[in-house]
Formats: structure tokens, C-alpha cells, sequence
């Protein structure tokens, strides 16, 4: 069976003026379809560029990344940026939900870059939205809602589209415990779907739900 993530001796250099800074060192993984992964490390450690590097914002300086068959490192930037939105959802720790529009309006956004009709967009949202347990509160800005129920919109903008993966960077991180258990819940329950989760956290409690753990020290897995 292909993995659905596979990375071969990942190499990433930040080069600067003066010098140059070895972030990610010789780092090689697999993730199956379906699995719940949790990324730890500390600061500094280089699971932000790992995520940036599984989620396709970045490439690697050598090494080779497969994300279901596919050669990313091999793409354009156009390609690479048609994959984000067709096969990974991202749920930020700051939210990054758009305070002019409604909760549904913010799910909607990633849709618009389909080439599918306005119909099927809506009913996408909505039932991403339902998801979540926020079918009440679709027509509410962010500065209406709680901060979970604000992390929850953005699930819901992550699953819309229906990817295979979602890359959760420190969802709970701006949440207290009551909301952040409420966001983990709606998280699992994906997983428990289908869905490959890939949680970046430094929380070990967030971290041991996880069956494959990942721990990262000075660029390279431990």
C-alpha cells in the first residue's frame, strides 16, 4: 500500500548573508491514510518548518516529499498551491477567520477557487458546518462567537472541500481546557471518519492521543 505521506532524507536551509542555519536534518517518514499523528518538539526544533513542508507552504533544500504518488518538490508553485487546497485542510491556532464575514461566508472562502457551482458550494459549508455542531451559528461573525466555536468554524472551513488530510498547527493553543477538549473532540471524530489528522503541538496532553507520535529535536525525528 502507498503511504499517503512520504518523506526520504528531508534537508531545509534558511542561507542568509552571513551564514547559513540547518533546520530540518536527513528527516524521513511515513504517514498512512487515516492515521492520527502528533508532531512535538520545542521551540526551535523545526516541526514548523516540517509542517510547512507537509502542508506544501515550503519546500525541501534536497530530499523528496510524495503526498499520495505525488512529487511535490518537483512542482510549480501554481501546482503545488492547487494541492493545498484540494488535499489538505489547515486549522490554525490564530483562527485566521476573516471578521467582515459570517461563519458560513469564512467556510465558503476556499470553495470559491473550485470550478463547481455556487449550489454545491453552499451545500458543502453548510454541511461542513453541521460537522462541527455550528449549523445554528452560520449566519454570526467571528466577534459573535466563542474562541471555540470560532476554532470549530475553522474545521469546518478545513473539511468543506473535503480533503484527505488536515494539519492542525496548535489548535488549542488560544483556547481555555473546556473549549479546547470541545475542538480535539470535533478533531478526532474526523479521524475516526477517515480522515488523516496531523497535530502540531507541544502540549504532551494533546500529543498522547495520538498512536504515531513524532518528536523532533534539533531538526532531526528522535
Amino acid at each position: 500500500m502507498k503511504h499517503l505521506i512520504s518523506l526520504s532524507k528531508v534537508n531545509k536551509y534558511y542561507v542568509g548573508s552571513a551564514s547559513s542555519l540547518h533546520v530540518l536534518k536527513d528527516v524521513s517518514l511515513d504517514i498512512d491514510k487515516g492515521e492520527l499523528v502528533a508532531i512535538t518538539g520545542s521551540s526551535g526544533s523545526g516541526k514548523s518548518t516540517l509542517m510547512n513542508i507537509l502542508g506544501c507552504l515550503d519546500v525541501p533544500s534536497s530530499g523528496s516529499y510524495r503526498l499520495r504518488g505525488k512529487n511535490v518538490v518537483s512542482m510549480s508553485e501554481r501546482s503545488r498551491a492547487a494541492v493545498r487546497n484540494r488535499e489538505i485542510g489547515f486549522v490554525f491556532q490564530g483562527f485566521n477567520l476573516i471578521a467582515a464575514l459570517t461563519a458560513e461566508e469564512n467556510v465558503l472562502l476556499p470553495l470559491l477557487y473550485r470550478n463547481m457551482p455556487q449550489k454545491e458550494r453552499v451545500m458543502l459549508a453548510r454541511r461542513a458546518l453541521k460537522t462541527v455542531g455550528l449549523s445554528h451559528r452560520m449566519d454570526h461573525k467571528p466577534y459573535e462567537l466563542s474562541g471555540g466555536q470560532q476554532q470549530r468554524v475553522a474545521i469546518a472551513r478545513a473539511i468543506a472541500g473535503g480533503p484527505p488530510m488536515i494539519l492542525a498547527d496548535e489548535p488549542t493553543g488560544n483556547l481555555d481546557s473546556a473549549s479546547g477538549e470541545i475542538v480535539l473532540e470535533s478533531l478526532l471524530r474526523l479521524n475516526e471518519t477517515g480522515r488523516t489528522v496531523i497535530l502540531i503541538t507541544h502540549d504532551p496532553k494533546v500529543a498522547a492521543l495520538a498512536r504515531h507520535r513524532i518528536v523532533i529535536d534539533d531538526g532531526r525525528i528522535v
